[in-house]
């Protein structure tokens, strides 16, 4: 018996459409979507037509507006070179972020000697009133080098002890400010400021800058990136605190009287800083010197056309007005303000 296969035949017939219909359906479909992007275009066209005379008026009144990119490098100038200087800085800063036009070795730890001193005066306007009355101590009168000419047992406000400090770079001045709270205290006040600013490379061990007695014993360091990023924070807290602000103002001043709290004269301070009378519109400066840090200068100078201000570091020079002379002048020909 043979068995038989059957095959049952589909129902349902699929039309698959030819080729030249598929091609024919493709050639359609962007003929249409061709004619919608040209008739755009001519719109736009017309349109552009219509009101360039207007665009064209717009731009040649409101011109394109750079100023944020300045200062602009002349190219024409050189590099600066020759600086005595271990490390320096120039850092420009406003109310954006900082750019840095000059450095040298801006990274490298450094003992800053003096120049800790701005860090003390703002310290001291941060936690004393100004007319609060300082009484020299004999630790004060002790401590290493005799700007001010104090004596144990003097009085003096907390704003006459700032100028003696900050003009005439008095050692005695700074500690005995930091003596009427504490000077444990205060340095610890002054490491926390340094913490919360986010310098890394920069700590304190006294309100003064002094070389260390004995090799083994620390001293107060930074690095010029470091110190330039405290100052400018320094000028930015004195914008919302006139009070701070006086740090800046007690810089710029060549010669002050100062006197006791009774009212009677005891001498005239006469700052450190030479640089004053050649550049009259400094905004701030410190000096600082000892042997271990060479010399060390800051000077803040007001930019010349935009607002904000540059501040300017040389760490560990031999000949720090010559240098900082150099870095201010060739900032003023080397950049387009």
């Amino acid at each position: 018996m043979k068995l038989e296969t059957k095959y049952i035949k589909g129902k349902f017939k699929f039309n698959i459409p030819s080729t030249k219909n598929i091609l024919a359906g493709v050639i359609l479909l962007i003929l249409i979507l061709g004619s919608f992007f040209i008739g755009k275009i001519a719109n736009e066209y017309v349109y552009w037509e219509k009101t360039k005379d207007m665009y064209t008026a717009a731009v040649i009144d409101a011109p394109t507006d750079y100023s944020y990119l300045k200062p602009f490098r002349n190219w024409n100038i050189g590099e600066l070179e020759g600086l005595n200087a271990k490390s320096a800085i120039s850092l420009v800063t406003d109310s954006g972020t900082p750019r840095i036009i000059f450095d040298k070795s801006p990274e490298q730890i450094m003992p800053i000697a003096s120049l800790t001193k701005f860090l003390t005066a703002y310290i001291v306007l941060k936690n004393y009133d100004l007319n609060q009355e300082v009484v020299i101590s004999q630790s004060a009168v002790d401590t290493e080098e005799s700007a001010g000419g104090f004596s144990a047992g003097e009085k003096f406000t907390v704003e006459q002890l700032l100028h003696s400090m900050l003009i005439e770079s008095s050692n005695d001045a700074a500690r005995a400010l930091a003596e009427v709270m504490g000077e444990r205290q205060f340095v610890k006040l002054m490491n926390e400021e340094v913490e919360n600013i986010g310098l890394k490379y920069t700590h304190f061990v006294d309100p003064i800058g002094l070389d260390p007695d004995f090799p083994s014993e620390g001293y107060n360091y930074s690095t010029a990136n470091d110190f330039a990023m405290l100052i400018r924070h320094i000028i930015q807290e004195s914008d919302k605190d006139p009070k701070i602000a006086k740090i800046f103002e007690i810089t710029r001043k060549q010669k002050y009287d100062i006197i006791l709290s009774n009212g009677k004269f005891h001498h005239e301070a006469v700052s450190t800083n030479k640089l004053l009378k050649e550049f009259p519109d400094t905004f701030g400066a410190k000096t600082g010197q000892t042997p271990i840090a060479g010399q060390c200068l800051l000077v803040i100078m007001p930019q010349p056309k935009n607002g904000g201000h540059v501040i300017n570091i040389v760490l560990g020079s031999s000949d720090r007005f010559k240098d900082m002379e150099n870095i201010i002048n060739w900032i003023n020909s080397a950049f387009i303000w």
